[in-house]
């Protein structure tokens, strides 16, 4: 029956218009927003239940072994993935023929140049596998990773335009299909066969293939003959620079596995992996943000409001996703005592850090607009690689004497420098009325109760803390409230839906 009525879902969504309505409010953001975060989180729900799953099978080093390959798949995917782009081109018209020749070009792009990076890198597969994991018997794992990646590339086409036509039901079908194909895959080649490592590879790569196969038919009919190659030249002039800023937010949020594993080795390198699994849980939030993000705020380009209500959704994300800063921040100590062995509990002095670094991901994402909208991406490298520069240069001061929890505070410093450096030239290209009181009030509680946490891991008893745990979490609500957070019209607003 679920398959029927899923099935149904996606008939009926064929059938709707596919222009994105003009003029969309919080309501249409928030709506969207939790349905992808809704998939995300049942998804990274399972996936958290892997970590335990996975601690018990591979080992600290094997932990680490991941996290590096993983790593080393995110460097190149830096100089393939183009997926702003589409987003941006696809809303310059109301034209149907417009945004099936933006579809067919970023098709080309994203599939012939990653087809010839991705195959010379196979070609040195063998020779990459002992400077990447110190082992050249990882080798078919860099291959495995490496498919992996660019059948992801193509599939990230489809779900982008399940995003930009608002069909989040097509999107949650895909998503899921792909997440409970590999968590199926996953446990069987790990824990029944005892693959290990390449078993969560093998897993991934068989999720990647299903879904990459079910998700053609977003794009395969829009594809033309005929096409304007000056638009593609245009893409690519827009796209390169986000190249240049993604190896910035390389550098920023993944270079720092291989600082940890050089400086402590591959055992505190897993355990900074467990970490930033776990701080994912904020991540969530972010990416369901910003699957809505681009597609809201662009339906108000062409109007007066725009920078007010760019204004107006990035202060409800500051609230949001504080609160989900906070709450990961202090449970995190319990849910280990409940999920993982006592070997990985020492890992949650990263998870605060590291949830702080994926709220400026999304912070990024907020503070860019400007730049967005008026296509001033060749302004963004030059950020970039100032924060990028500034965060290596953590990595050298902190990780050497402090380990994991060293690389996860300079990698939250590095985002959050590059987050307000862009927002900095953003702001002058294109002025956006910021709440500036209510958005400090946001952070400030996020960072003050994040470091509370710290301290009650640090300093008390694990008993004694719980009720002190929930006195911080009930605090960052306070103190919003108390702030005058929510104005008078969002104050109705809400007793008006609560009343309905």
């Amino acid at each position: 029956m679920s398959e029927v009525r899923a099935e149904e879902g996606l008939q009926a969504e064929a059938r709707e218009d596919e222009e994105v309505p003009r003029r969309l409010g919080i309501t249409a953001l928030a709506h969207d927003a939790a349905i992808y975060g809704g998939v995300r989180v049942l998804l990274k729900s399972l996936a958290f239940l892997l970590v335990p799953l996975y601690a018990r099978y591979l080992t600290k080093a094997e932990f680490g072994v991941l996290e590096l390959i993983l790593a080393f798949a995110a460097f190149v995917d830096v100089f393939i993935n183009l997926s702003g782009v589409l987003a941006r081109f696809y809303f310059d018209k109301d034209d149907s023929r417009w945004r099936k020749q933006a579809i067919t070009l970023f098709f080309l792009i994203e599939s012939v140049y990653p087809a010839v990076l991705i195959g010379a890198l196979l070609l040195f597969a063998d020779r990459l596998a002992d400077p990447i994991t110190g082992d050249a018997v990882y080798a078919s794992l860099i291959v495995i990773a490496l498919i992996d990646l660019y059948l992801t590339n193509i599939v990230d086409i489809s779900m982008s335009l399940t995003r930009l036509r608002r069909k989040p039901w097509t999107f949650a079908f895909y998503a899921l299909t792909r997440g409970l194909t590999y968590v199926t895959v996953a446990v069987l080649l790990v824990a029944v066969w005892e693959l290990g490592v390449k078993g969560i590879m093998i897993a991934s790569l068989t999720a990647a293939c299903l879904v990459f196969v079910l998700s053609a038919r977003e794009y395969v009919r829009d594809l033309l003959r005929n096409v304007d190659w000056s638009v593609g030249r245009e893409m690519i002039s827009f796209g390169w620079p986000t190249i240049v800023s993604a190896f910035a937010f390389y550098a920023l949020n993944l270079l720092d596995r291989f600082f940890v594993k050089h400086y402590h080795g591959a055992a505190e390198t897993g355990l900074y992996g467990v970490a930033f699994r776990y701080s994912q849980i904020v991540l969530v939030g972010v990416f369901a943000f910003r699957m809505g993000w681009p597609q809201w705020h662009y339906s108000w380009l062409n109007t007066d409001r725009h920078p007010e209500m760019v204004a107006r959704g990035a202060r409800w994300f500051f609230g949001a996703i504080g609160f989900l800063v906070v709450l990961v921040s202090a449970w995190i100590l319990p849910l280990f005592h409940l999920l993982m062995p006592e070997q990985y509990w020492e890992a949650t002095v990263a998870v605060a850090p590291l949830s702080l670094a994926a709220m400026a991901t999304g912070v990024y994402a907020v503070t860019a607009v400007g730049l967005n909208v008026t296509k001033r991406m060749r302004l963004i490298p030059v950020t970039a690689l100032a924060a990028a520069a500034f965060t290596i240069g953590l990595y050298f001061l902190l990780i050497p004497p402090f380990g994991f929890e060293g690389a996860a505070w300079a990698t939250a410093a590095g985002l959050w420098s590059m987050a307000l450096l862009v927002g900095v030239v953003s702001q002058r290209i294109y002025p956006v009325p910021w709440d500036w009181w209510r958005l400090t009030l946001a952070v400030g509680a996020t960072v003050g109760l994040s470091l509370a946490s710290l301290a009650v891991d640090a300093w008390m008893p694990f008993a004694a803390s719980l009720p002190v745990r929930v006195g911080i979490t009930a605090a960052y609500p306070a103190v919003l409230l108390l702030g005058g957070f929510l104005t008078r019209s969002d104050r109705q607003a809400i007793g008006r839906r609560l009343r309905r």
